[in-house]
């Protein structure tokens, strides 16, 4: 009786197949400063994806081809280009691709101790504690990034300091979070799914170096509790998206302890200078938090997605996530440490590219994006009509034209019109905008391995330029 299998009709086919796709995936990357950082996606590509459902097989061959021309062909190069410096995205190494391809071809997963794949990802975990300097007796998992790490974090905080079993008895409307008004919105994000609520969640204001207000921050947990209310957790900030600053994490740690409370450290990517021996004073008591989180997709420049929460009280951790049922059996395994079940296995790309490079390696890339952003900085300060609108502390440059003599509506409008001319002319880098202290900024941030100072100074010209320019007519 013939039964049907999705495995190649041809395997010798396949495997000449599969060397040209990673032929051409290397290739991509060694050609990446020949392909475009960003195309936009206009009404006639989206056009072209829109097809009706496919129920006969097209075949292996013909379905590469077909990305190639629908997908590849209009992508981009995008958080591949050394121009990358948007948001906070990582570049992506072409070993950690392939990792990602064994990855997929091994299609393990990475929950019960019954599978080896889950002791590579103890194996990184151990790492990272001691690339950290965290304590070795922390727990750890491995997540997509930093969003569900900051909600693993936050959970085990909530459960822990509640006063009650909340696991079993739910919110009571009485529990406060606290972080500065620069971190990031996925703590909003996470309060509200775990019920806490965003508006529980207390927003302090920041210094002219932008970190949390310490002495606001001690006069509103107070009040907090003579009105009844129950302080939980600090939300402490290692390098914050919009500005790159670093709160005082020695006073977090000190006042946290003071009044009882869960310190959480946000270090989606600026945990990482811990590494730099010139610059981890940034983070100098971190490693006093309850729980620490950072993405490895980031500032280790690993491919997407690949994050991890480390929890100085294991139990606490295990506490917070442990079920077990009668079809599938486990003795304290990474499942009883997040809510995922279905987990791929992500630490192999750690693994390999730990191994790769050398952590000695990713300290001087690390290094290296923090002076490059220091070095377009200064040539902002230098320049005629233009100003930093913040510190550049870290990794990040925030920046603005604001011409000599231009009132501030002029200076948004030309800000407008700047944007506006890139996405026209699409040049080979790719700024992203925000707001600091109510003015319009464009802002740089540099965690790309593949970043050099010449891409920096064509940046800064192209700017100096169109702006020029543009404030001349």
């Amino acid at each position: 009786m013939f039964e049907l299998t999705l495995d190649p009709e041809d395997w010798e086919k396949m495997k000449i197949l599969a060397q040209k796709m990673a032929t051409d995936m290397v290739s991509y990357h060694q050609n990446i400063r020949d392909v475009k950082p960003f195309i936009p996606p206009t009404k006639q590509i989206i056009e072209e994806i829109k097809e009706s459902l496919p129920l006969d097989p097209l075949g292996s061959e013909e379905t590469y081809k077909q990305f190639k021309s629908k997908i590849l062909k209009n992508h981009g190069a995008s958080a591949c280009s050394p121009g990358c410096w948007n948001t906070v995205i990582g570049t992506g190494t072409t070993f950690g691709a392939l990792a990602d391809m064994w990855m997929s071809g091994l299609n393990s997963l990475s929950t019960t101790n019954t599978m080896f794949s889950s002791y590579v990802e103890l194996q990184v975990i151990e790492w990272f504690k001691e690339m950290l300097s965290y304590p070795l007796e922390a727990s750890g998992v491995l997540v997509s990034g930093g969003s569900m790490s900051n909600l693993l974090a936050l959970t085990v905080a909530r459960n822990t300091k509640a006063g009650y079993d909340i696991k079993k008895e739910g919110g009571n409307g009485k529990l406060v979070f606290y972080g500065s008004n620069e971190m990031h919105y996925s703590i909003d994000r996470d309060l509200e799914v775990l019920g806490v609520g965003s508006n529980n969640l207390r927003k302090i204001s920041v210094d002219d170096q932008f970190r949390v207000n310490v002495d606001e921050l001690r006069k509103k947990i107070k009040e907090d509790k003579i009105a009844g209310l129950k302080p939980v957790c600090v939300v402490g900030c290692a390098g914050t998206t919009n500005t790159g600053s670093f709160d005082d994490l020695e006073a977090l740690a000190e006042l946290c302890r003071e009044e009882d409370l869960w310190f959480h450290v946000d270090g989606a990517f600026g945990a990482w200078v811990q590494l730099s021996p010139k610059y981890k004073h940034l983070v100098k008591g971190m490693e006093k938090a309850d729980s620490l989180t950072f993405d490895l997709h980031k500032w280790m420049y690993m491919p997407y997605g690949i994050g991890c929460v480390l929890v100085r009280d294991a139990d606490a951790h295990y506490r917070s996530f442990a079920h077990e049922a009668d079809y599938i059996k486990h003795d304290r395994s990474l499942v009883d440490f997040t809510v995922e079940l279905s987990r791929p296995f992500r630490s192999l790309k750690a693994w390999m590219s730990l191994k790769e490079h050398g952590v000695k390696k990713y300290a001087a890339l690390i290094e290296q994006n923090i002076e490059q952003a220091k070095y377009f900085g200064k040539r902002v300060e230098e320049t005629a009509g233009f100003e930093l609108l913040a510190p550049v502390v870290s990794n990040i440059v925030c920046f603005r034209y604001k011409g000599i003599g231009l009132d501030e509506d002029e200076i948004k409008r030309l800000r407008g019109l700047t944007l506006s001319k890139w996405y026209e002319e699409l040049p080979d880098f790719i700024p992203t905008s925000t707001v600091v202290n109510g003015k319009q900024a464009i802002r740089l941030c540099i965690t790309n391995h593949r970043t050099t100072r010449q891409d920096l100074d064509k940046a800064f010209d192209w700017f100096l330029n169109t702006l020029t320019k543009l404030s001349s007519k």
